[in-house]
């Protein structure tokens, strides 16, 4: 969250100078350029040579209000780093357009263009989000985490419960998406249906889980945006809740239903219409990719969530 909150307020320079720091404390090799006289940093705000990777950052305090500006800077700043660095450094092998987008995502017609410098310069261009960064930080070691982030008190290592922290963040997301009523069907899905059956449970609980499923593009998005950390931390969350309930409830013939509440009780402390509704979403999403409940016997290896 504190890696997050320094995501969202900083712009421009500020955060250029982010990226930069949480770069070299990933990549020993990484050399950040600053900016000389009137030359500027030749279009270069960071880059590896023993690698041929380059970086060049766009930070705009409102990504979502900057469509033509974004491309217009890509394309400019790309040409104008291939025609110095490229031939009188180091041949350019990838290059990554660094967009602050805080977690919304970027417009579609960035890709197109992306893929026209992959085939003009035979290069490999792509994007560099800010769930991009946050997966670089997260892999850092615990000091160069907490000089990162200017400080900060750990966590107790003897915390045993899990964090609801992220649950709340996602639940609280999806409460505040605007309603699509939509005509179109929801297609059949065999495998799911075959999961329901077989984890024997009765059509009032199947019909939870069909209708938590009709939204889970919802719960999609959200993960495309963001890290990996949110994704794992709600596949742990439910997972450790139906191992518990598993272990808990003694066998009988209602258990899959009983394990189902269990999960869907501890997983919304305040059950109002809205925050079982998201639950729901979350359980349909993770009882998909098999991290609640069994697979059938003869299923191949579980899906991965993408």
């Amino acid at each position: 969250m504190k890696f997050r909150l320094k995501v969202y307020e900083k712009n421009g320079q500020a955060f250029e100078d982010f990226f930069v720091r949480v770069m070299q404390a990933h990549n020993p090799n990484f050399i950040p350029i600053k900016p000389q006289g009137r030359y500027g940093d030749r279009k270069n705000d960071g880059f590896d040579r023993t690698t041929g990777v380059y970086y060049q950052v766009y930070a705009p305090e409102d990504i979502t209000a900057r469509e033509s500006e974004t491309i217009e800077k890509l394309n400019t700043d790309f040409q104008g780093l291939y025609n110095y660095w490229h031939s009188q450094v180091c041949p350019i092998k990838e290059f990554y357009f660094v967009v602050n987008d805080k977690y919304k995502g970027v417009y579609p017609s960035l890709f197109p263009e992306l893929e026209k410098i992959k085939k003009s310069y035979e290069v490999n261009a792509d994007s560099f989000l800010a769930k991009n960064l946050e997966d670089i930080f997260l892999e850092l070691s615990d000091e160069a985490i907490i000089d990162v982030l200017d400080g900060f008190e750990p966590l107790p290592e003897n915390i045993s419960a899990p964090d609801y922290s992220v649950l709340r963040e996602v639940v609280n997301y999806l409460n505040d998406l605007p309603y699509h009523f939509s005509a179109e069907e929801i297609p059949e899905h065999p495998d799911f249906a075959r999961k329901i059956i077989f984890n024997k449970l009765s059509s009032g609980i199947a019909r939870r889980l069909d209708n938590g499923r009709i939204h889970t593009n919802d719960i999609y998005h959200y993960f495309r945006n963001n890290s990996e950390f949110p994704k794992e931390d709600l596949r742990l969350i439910f997972n450790s809740l139906y191992q518990e309930a598993v272990d808990k409830i003694p066998e009988n013939e209602d258990k899959g239903d009983e394990v189902f509440l269990y999960i869907l009780k501890k997983a919304t402390p305040r059950q109002t219409k809205p925050i079982v509704e998201a639950v729901l979403i979350l359980m349909a999403y993770y009882f998909e990719f098999c991290d609640i409940y069994e697979a059938p016997p003869g299923d191949a290896e579980p899906l991965t969530l993408f």
